[in-house]
């Protein structure tokens, strides 16, 4: 067996039913939708020089993967890129994650896919002090979630309950507007002999939702940093519906600008796709090489 950076795994549980809120917090797996930011001065006329004190250019790349050969025959790879650009009080974010893993039953001749799934996300900030006006658009398509493509955009307000330099707290409130494009094959439940087993769902779908977020970041003098978020998502349009996503992410520094990171994510969705399983979480580990 040959192990190559790291390992990605993906677990399903609950019952089937009939599913940033997708997404989450923002993207999965190795994937956050959390703001950066500092302390800036007052809510009205911010100190120059200590907005200027935050600007920054940061970009950073991640990969991992694990291969087994053997008795067990396994491919998983994961992989991240994340941008951020900060001048004065306006920020920038982007985020992307795609996620790959195969696996063969044991005897088996060939492998199949057991986890397909790419993210996206980009955000602007608006700070105001300790607030912050906030718009993001993020897209998932995910292959055993039914989805080519669940599109959410998110416009809230936020507030810093903690803003120092190390340590942060804070929460979001706003609104959810959800576009999502199934896959064919996720459309209808059926039963053992494949024939249908219940109504036909539509092609594509919209629901409006509410969004309540609350992030935690803190860096430590070693170079580690830690980084959490909870959303959850009240559907309006259908109040039925309910989704929670939680992300968990530390990275500790090697050398120079590489070091090694662990991601957590968590999605549940109360109204999945027919034939889908209510709660998805996904572990990954990666290592992270900072560009700039």
């Amino acid at each position: 067996m040959a192990v190559v950076g790291a390992v990605v795994s993906t677990t399903r549980v609950a019952a089937a039913q009939d599913v940033p809120k997708g997404s989450g917090t923002g993207i999965d797996a190795a994937t956050e939708g959390k703001t950066e930011v500092a302390k800036e001065g007052q809510f009205q006329g911010v100190n120059k020089k200590e907005a200027e004190g935050k600007d920054a250019t940061e970009l950073s790349v991640s990969a991992g993967g694990m291969q087994a050969s053997g008795n067990s025959r396994v491919l998983a790879l994961t992989t991240a890129e994340k941008f951020r650009l900060r001048r004065g009080e306006d920020q920038f974010k982007s985020a992307l994650a795609g996620n790959y893993a195969q696996a063969a039953a044991p005897g088996g001749s060939s492998q199949s896919a057991t986890v397909q799934n790419l993210q996206a996300l980009v955000r602007y900030d608006r700070f105001l002090g300790d607030f912050t006006l906030f718009l993001s658009d993020v897209a998932r398509t995910d292959r055993f979630q039914g989805l080519n493509l669940r599109n959410r955009v998110d416009p809230g307000v936020g507030y810093y309950v903690i803003n120092e330099k190390t340590m942060q707290l804070w929460g979001e409130v706003g609104y959810d507007f959800l576009y999502e494009i199934r896959r064919s094959d996720a459309l209808q439940a059926t039963k053992p002999d494949g024939t249908p087993n219940g109504p036909r769902l539509d092609k594509t779908d919209v629901l409006h939702s509410g969004r309540a977020f609350i992030g935690f970041e803190k860096s430590f003098k070693t170079g580690t940093k830690f980084v959490t978020g909870l959303e959850f998502l009240q559907g309006l349009s259908d109040t039925a519906i309910r989704r929670v996503n939680y992300d968990a992410g530390i990275t500790a520094k090697l050398f120079g600008d590489l070091s090694i990171g662990m991601t957590f994510g968590l999605r549940y969705d109360n109204a999945p796709l027919p034939g889908k399983e209510k709660l998805d979480t996904t572990t990954a580990g990666s290592l992270v090489y900072t560009l700039l």
